[in-house]
């Protein structure tokens, strides 16, 4: 049974998440990349991360560093991820690539309120030429050493953050989902299974009132057992976290 407090930390950062925002991974491959943006991902209020691996046989996210946030992150594979920025792209989506080219600017510029799929590039060849004819802007974060580009997981780690500024400074954390997506994060999540209901999670804790003060666990704690892989998990969920057509956040492609 869950504790008062990890109800309200669950009801907090589930009217937090940003539906309207998507990590996209372009054939990134190492699993302590992909582990790290997991955190970063749940740490910014992003719910889903989809990746088209660079073998056939990758590896998935190393859970020593994901430290639990597999279980609250969509890591969804997909097997052609141009076929599904378009189709994202039809969903109202802006598809923004990190990328050093002449029409590159600052990331900083856009206007992260919009709703976007970002993507990361490969280690060490960046993005593919198709998913960048795709892109509405290509965004680089500049760099003053004699580098040229940062770890992936570290640019990511700096592009989400400022995504999340903006994004507070507009009031988009203090939204409220509606009770069709309530529910259908109740199941995602597996929290029936911990005693959560849906009038646990319905309304969330004011966001100016700190919750109760107790010692820090990390996300693995309370990790079911029975979980599975964030891999099948996403692959068995992934027509259900959705809003409908019409709610004020863009849907998921149906058949991403």
């Amino acid at each position: 049974m869950s504790s008062s407090r990890r109800i309200q930390r669950i009801s907090q950062a589930l009217h937090r998440r940003q539906l309207d925002l998507v990590l996209a991974f372009d054939r990134v491959h190492d699993p302590h990349n992909l582990a790290a943006v997991l955190r970063t991902a749940d740490a910014t209020g992003i719910p889903r991360i989809i990746w088209e691996p660079d073998n056939d046989n990758p590896e998935p996210p190393n859970p020593e560093v994901a430290r639990g946030t597999e279980r609250w992150v969509e890591l969804k594979r997909v097997s052609s991820l141009e076929q599904t920025l378009k189709e994202y792209k039809n969903q109202g989506f802006g598809i923004a690539a990190t990328h050093l080219s002449a029409r590159a600017v600052d990331f900083r510029s856009p206007d992260w309120t919009r709703p976007w799929v970002i993507v990361m590039g490969n280690e060490k060849s960046g993005c593919a030429e198709n998913i960048l004819a795709l892109s509405d802007e290509n965004v680089i974060l500049p760099m003053m050493g004699l580098v040229q580009s940062l770890n992936v997981s570290v640019a990511t780690a700096v592009i989400l953050y400022e995504i999340q500024r903006q994004r507070e400074a507009a009031g988009m954390y203090r939204r409220v989902l509606p009770l069709e997506t309530v529910e259908q994060y109740l199941e995602l999540w597996h929290l029936r299974e911990e005693g959560v209901t849906v009038a646990d999670l319905i309304t969330p804790p004011p966001s100016d009132r700190p919750l109760d003060v107790c010692e820090h666990v990390d996300g693995r704690s309370r990790t079911p057992r029975w979980k599975k892989s964030s891999t099948s998990t996403s692959q068995s969920q992934e027509n259900k976290v959705r809003r409908p057509d019409d709610k004020p956040y863009p849907p998921y492609p149906r058949n991403a």
